[in-house]
């Protein structure tokens, strides 16, 4: 579980966060959880969303402090990887769920590339089914 602090930046006139600043909360939480998954060497350029699918389920007001986010693997592909995300308020409460497609990514190359032995390993360890 990551804590990811809720600044006054991120609300909106109606004094919540801002739907489009959930995207940034699951990429946050993302970046820190693989890399505690894969290593201090992979990292954000390393993969690109292909897909996000963000069911919102309650708002966090002006206030909150901070928004926890976990990650699960649904399932590991040749070149991708299907996440199952979350984000709750401090009092537990999920606040966002989401299902994200990331592709493994060669920065050099600008493609994908095929998930390694070791990733596949880490990755795979951690499916929820």
């Amino acid at each position: 579980m990551t804590l990811i602090p809720v600044r006054w930046r991120d609300l909106d006139p109606l004094g919540h966060v801002n739907s489009a600043v959930y995207i940034t909360f699951f990429e946050t939480g993302r970046d820190i959880w693989l890399r505690e998954v894969l290593g201090e060497s992979f990292g954000p350029e390393e993969y690109v969303v292909a897909r996000i699918e963000v069911d919102y389920r309650a708002e966090v007001p002006q206030g909150t402090a901070y928004v926890q986010s976990t990650h699960e693997v649904e399932s590991v592909g040749r070149s991708s990887v299907i996440l199952n995300e979350r984000l709750a308020d401090p009092g537990e409460v999920t606040v966002a769920e989401a299902r994200t497609v990331l592709v493994l990514w060669d920065p050099d190359g600008h493609r994908s590339r095929p998930v390694t032995e070791s990733e596949r390993e880490a990755l795979g360890a951690m499916v929820v089914s």
